[in-house]
C-alpha cells in the first residue's frame, strides 16, 4: 500500500469513534443522495457502499431498499466496526477503493459519499466500478470540489505559502473521466453547502476529527500558538453573528452501465441535473 494512503488509513482508524458527532455535511449528503435515489423507480439487489466510513449511508440505504443486501468497503477498519455497530447484515470488507475485489456484475446500484477526492487514480476506480456493476446498473457518487474549505484556503495565506489543504478536481472532469470509462449519460450538479461554527476551535475539530486534516503528499504539519492565533484572526467571519463559515462545493454524479445494445455512442454527454 502506497505510504499516503497508509496514512489516510491510519488517520481514519483514529478518528472512527468520534466520526459521527462530527461529520455534519457528510450527514446531509447522504440524506441528498436518497433524495436524488428517490427519483429513481429501481430496486437493486445487490448495494455496494464505496468508502462506507462509519455506514451512515449504508443505513440510510438500508431503509429505503430493506430487501436489498448491501456491502461496505473502506480502507479503516474501525470504521468498518462501526458499520457493524450499526447494522450486523451489512457485508463488511477491508480494501482500497483503488482495487476493488468484486467479481464482474456483483451490483446493482453502487455508491460513493466523501470518499473520491482521497484517490489518485480515479478513472481507474470508475472503470472498476462499471465492470463491477450488472447491466443497467447505477453508479452514484459525491466528492468535493475546489471551492471545497475556502475560508481556510484563504487565511492560510497569510501563515505561509506552502500548501495546507488538498487539491480538489473540479466537477466537468469527473463527467469526462465517466465517459471515458464507457458509462453512459453522467448526470453532473454541484451545489455549496456552508456550515457555521461559533468558534474557530470548532473548525478545526470538524476536520480532525473527521480525519479530514490529512494532506496527500505531506507529513502531518502542527499549528505553533503563534500561528493558530494569526490563522483565527485571518479567517473570514460572517459579519451578522462573528460565527466561522465552513463551505464544501459539493459535486454529485450520476451514471448508467447500460448493455451495449442500448447505447447510442453518439449522443454521449454530460448532462447538468438542472436541465433535466
Amino acid at each position: 500500500m502506497k505510504y499516503y494512503k497508509k496514512r489516510i488509513q491510519h488517520a481514519f482508524n483514529i478518528k472512527a469513534i468520534s466520526y459521527d458527532e462530527y461529520s455534519i455535511v457528510q450527514r446531509e449528503v447522504g440524506r441528498r443522495i436518497i433524495e436524488r435515489l428517490d427519483l429513481l423507480k429501481f430496486k437493486p439487489l445487490n448495494i455496494l457502499d464505496l468508502g462506507s466510513g462509519t455506514g451512515y449511508l449504508a443505513e440510510l440505504l438500508s431503509s429505503k431498499f430493506p430487501s436489498s443486501s448491501i456491502t461496505c468497503l473502506d480502507l479503516a477498519e474501525n470504521m468498518l466496526l462501526e458499520c457493524r455497530e450499526k447494522n450486523s447484515t451489512f457485508n463488511l470488507v477491508v480494501s482500497d477503493i483503488e482495487s476493488l475485489p468484486f467479481k464482474p456484475s456483483s451490483f446493482d446500484l453502487i455508491v460513493s459519499s466523501f470518499t473520491l477526492h482521497w484517490c489518485e487514480e480515479v478513472e481507474k476506480i470508475f472503470y472498476d466500478v462499471r465492470k463491477s456493476l450488472c447491466s443497467d446498473g447505477i453508479f452514484m457518487f459525491t466528492t468535493v470540489g475546489p471551492n471545497t474549505l475556502q475560508e481556510l484556503q484563504k487565511a492560510y495565506k497569510h501563515i505561509d505559502l506552502e500548501q495546507h489543504i488538498n487539491s480538489f478536481t473540479d466537477m466537468h472532469l469527473y463527467g469526462d473521466s465517466l465517459l471515458k470509462c464507457g458509462f453512459d449519460d453522467p448526470v453532473m450538479d454541484s451545489e455549496e453547502i456552508t456550515i457555521e461554527y461559533p468558534t474557530f476551535k470548532e473548525v478545526l475539530n470538524s476536520l480532525k476529527k473527521t480525519g479530514a486534516n490529512t494532506v496527500i503528499g505531506q507529513e502531518p504539519k502542527y499549528l505553533s500558538k503563534k500561528s493558530y492565533m494569526s490563522l483565527s484572526q485571518a479567517y473570514p467571519k460572517n459579519k451578522d453573528n462573528g460565527h466561522f463559515p465552513v463551505t464544501y462545493e459539493m459535486i454529485y454524479g450520476m451514471s448508467w452501465n447500460r448493455s451495449k445494445t442500448d447505447i447510442d455512442h453518439s449522443q454521449n454527454r454530460v448532462i447538468p441535473i438542472k436541465k433535466i
